[in-house]
């Protein structure tokens, strides 16, 4: 359940908050700006995993939500593996640095 002030917040609640426009907006926006910085940060040598990353919609019709989803689209399917390392490969983080630096991951807590 989510929280503000230590007090809990029915699920009924964030739903109806997350169809208003404005406020949809607003949550685009932030997605849109870890889009943008999770592009900048991401490996450059085929700028292929910055130039699949979306922001996509989601209405989760169980909850009635509205959430915002920023991950790579079918041509970065290998996005994930690139962010965490592999036994071969360093990890190169680019999208929860990302999410950190616009608010939407507290420090370090995925």
């Amino acid at each position: 359940m989510v929280e503000v002030d230590k007090k809990p917040i029915r699920p009924q609640v964030l739903a109806a908050l997350s169809q208003v426009p404005e406020v949809a907006r607003q949550v685009r926006t932030v997605a849109n700006a870890i889009r943008r910085d999770a592009r900048a940060l991401a490996p450059k040598d085929t700028k292929n995993l910055s130039r699949n990353l979306q922001v996509e919609r989601v209405y989760d019709s169980a909850t009635g939500s509205v959430h915002f989803i920023v991950g790579w689209g079918p041509a970065g399917w290998y996005g994930w593996m690139v962010e965490s390392g592999s036994e071969d490969h360093s990890p190169q983080p680019h999208l929860v640095p990302a999410a950190i630096k616009n608010g939407a991951v507290a420090g370090g807590e995925q």
